[in-house]
């Protein structure tokens, strides 16, 4: 029983040292007639606090069906049960036959018809990567489409159910409304989640209020972010040990180039 105990120990042990932080990370900005202009700028400032957090991040644009299908693929084969994972896309989302899909490049939202056979489901993406310790999905995607802010996609998401107990899926506004402002170079709710994962030591469950307080505060209460899901075991972006570190190093800087520090 003894010796039964040390080998489980020794297995998560051994675990642990193999754990990874993982994100993956894909911006779709070029339609059939429509070019986003923030996708894009989303993913390369995602992309570069993500790898500041330490995240081994794989990075993707303007994908269409099939390639997008592999990239997702190719990410989840690698997932194991002690990872900790981020799926990011900007791009264009859309329902059909209340089934949410990302929308590859290329496709046409007002002449499309056939999604289950042109866009990849929130669904089958929540399930590929259920597996993870923890999950977070994060979609920007509830885009208006066309020139005009006025002319909505055909639907925008609706309400849907995380694969886990340990994933949460993360969209810029609520069910069934679209994002404000949505030809802006950058979006608004992208950059109030990157402003809080990339300096607050704070949990998940803790940080997304302050997220959604600053999306509304400035969309005049316009856009309110959504979370389907919870995590039963609270994320940190910034670890203790992160925290820790990049104190010190600030600290020395200062000391060594002779800086004074205020408190």
């Amino acid at each position: 029983m003894k010796k039964f105990t040390v080998i489980c120990v020794l297995l998560v042990l051994i675990g642990s040292v193999f754990a990874e932080r993982k994100a993956l990370v894909i911006a779709n900005s070029i339609y059939d007639g429509v070019t986003l202009a923030s996708s894009i700028a989303n993913a390369d400032s995602m992309q570069a606090v993500l790898t500041k957090l330490e995240f081994n991040v794989q990075r993707f644009k303007n994908l269409k069906l099939a390639a997008l299908s592999a990239a997702i693929d190719s990410f989840a084969v690698n997932i194991t049960a002690t990872d900790e994972i981020v799926f990011y896309y900007s791009g264009h989302g859309t329902n059909a036959d209340n089934v949410n899909y990302l929308v590859p490049a290329g496709v046409n939202l007002t002449s499309s018809k056939e999604f289950s056979k042109t866009a990849y489901s929130v669904t089958q993406l929540s399930q590929k990567l259920k597996q993870a310790k923890s999950s977070i999905i994060i979609l920007e995607a509830s885009k208006t489409w066309g020139v005009s802010d006025s002319k909505a996609v055909p639907k925008p998401f609706i309400a849907m159910a995380a694969a886990s107990p340990n994933q949460v899926i993360v969209t810029s506004t609520q069910p069934g409304k679209t994002v404000q402002n949505s030809r802006l170079s950058y979006d608004i709710f992208t950059q109030c989640l990157i402003g809080q994962i990339g300096s607050s030591e704070e949990g998940f469950n803790s940080l997304f209020p302050v997220v959604v307080g600053a999306v509304q505060a400035q969309t005049g209460k316009l856009q309110k972010p959504w979370i389907s899901g919870s995590l039963k075991t609270d994320f940190h972006f910034v670890t203790h040990e992160m925290y820790i570190r990049w104190n010190r190093t600030f600290f020395k800087e200062n000391i060594d180039g002779g800086g004074s520090l205020s408190w």
